[in-house]
């Protein structure tokens, strides 16, 4: 069903105005690979024809209200059987198997079960990623499926600040050991935990002062108070507590040593490629993606703890002080944007020529009901 002369067409949920540059990029460089790419609209995916409707989070909805999410589940739903109906083929790339809050696991369970029975093929961001999702949703096993890595944001961001002059910005003792975290403040990424790790945990062996720099956007006032509560008055943890534009990105990572990840549950994590992809090296419990990437980039750029203890922070800031400040990338480049997008329009290709399971639409009422 491929439109304009041949072209694969797209539907992108969403697109190229998502927060996350991940779709961005993506799409982008799918459009430099002959693939019209549209960004999502209920109108559009009830009038437009689409060879693929290719979404991502669709669990987000689940972190807001239930109204909220109920009323953009199901116009989705019903977005996705309109377009199935006309042959258009249901992508998901699976980030995430829950929403990271879970405050609504009914309706979310109700959602994901009609979801993944009408999705045609899978994206994974790695071998596990896609185990976990066969898993959780077994009838997935038989369907196409895809292992497609996350791409890197090497260059997404402006990227020209020395170490010195980052910590000088911030107002960072010059000889520290910086550990960072950095992104959106919810409460399963355990942010509290990593500051009193911090405030227990005063000096390295080799006598450098740690010090710690929250950046990011509480998600609500409660998660707010968390942090500042177990913060206190410790003069070595330096909070940020707002959204962090594009062009500062630069000075938290530059300012680093190490980036931490404390999350107590996630599949795969894009803050660990935006750290990889400004050279610094991460941190991060042993789950979700991050064997793989530890297997792949090697344990210096990607540690690991099973516990968060001062004795594993302590080795991956060793591990990290062995890295250069500024690499040329080169440990990225299977992680390329191009590569990703070539590997991901032959998914697409693949799922327009396979036969399609038809699903049929569940009312409202039913949804809610099970």
């Amino acid at each position: 069903m491929a439109s304009d002369q041949g072209k694969l067409s797209v539907l992108a949920r969403p697109g190229f105005r998502a927060e996350n540059p991940y779709t961005r990029l993506l799409y982008t460089e799918l459009r430099t690979h002959g693939v019209r790419v549209d960004d999502y609209a209920l109108l559009r995916a009830l009038s437009g024809r689409y060879d693929i409707l290719h979404v991502h989070w669709p669990e987000s909805t689940f972190n807001a209200s239930l109204p909220e999410a109920l009323a953009t589940t199901q116009s989705l739903l019903f977005a996705i059987d309109t377009l199935r109906r006309r042959g258009s083929k249901l992508v998901w790339t699976a980030h995430n198997l829950n929403a990271h809050e879970r405050r609504f696991p009914r309706a979310e369970a109700s959602f994901w079960r009609a979801f993944s029975a009408r999705v045609d093929g899978v994206i994974a961001l790695t071998e596990p990623s896609l185990a976990a999702v066969k898993e959780r949703f077994p009838k997935l096993a038989a369907r196409p499926s895809f292992v497609i890595p996350h791409p890197h944001y090497r260059g997404v961001y402006p990227d020209g600040v020395a170490r010195s002059q980052a910590r000088a910005r911030l107002g960072l003792p010059q000889n520290a050991a910086v550990v960072l975290f950095f992104g959106r403040i919810l409460g399963y990424k355990n942010v509290p935990a990593l500051i009193e790790l911090v405030r227990s945990f005063p000096r390295l062996r080799d006598g450098r002062e740690v010090v710690l720099l929250v950046a990011g956007k509480p998600y609500d006032a409660a998660n707010r108070e968390q942090v500042l509560r177990a913060r206190g008055d410790a003069s070595r943890v330096h909070l940020h507590l707002r959204f962090i534009s594009d062009d500062d990105t630069q000075f938290f990572f530059r300012a680093a040593d190490l980036v931490t990840l404390p999350y107590r549950d996630f599949l795969n994590s894009g803050a660990a490629l935006l750290a990889l992809g400004f050279d610094r090296p991460v941190f991060m419990p042993r789950r979700g993606a991050a064997p793989e990437l530890a297997r792949t980039l090697g344990s210096n750029w990607v540690a690991l703890y099973d516990e968060l203890t001062p004795d594993a922070l302590e080795l991956a800031l060793l591990r990290a002080s062995q890295l250069p400040p500024v690499s040329d990338g080169r440990h990225l480049s299977h992680l390329a944007p191009s590569s990703v997008a070539r590997s991901t329009s032959s998914a697409y290709e693949r799922l327009v020529m396979a036969e399609t399971e038809r699903v049929p639409a569940r009312p409202l009422r039913r949804l809610l009901a099970r």
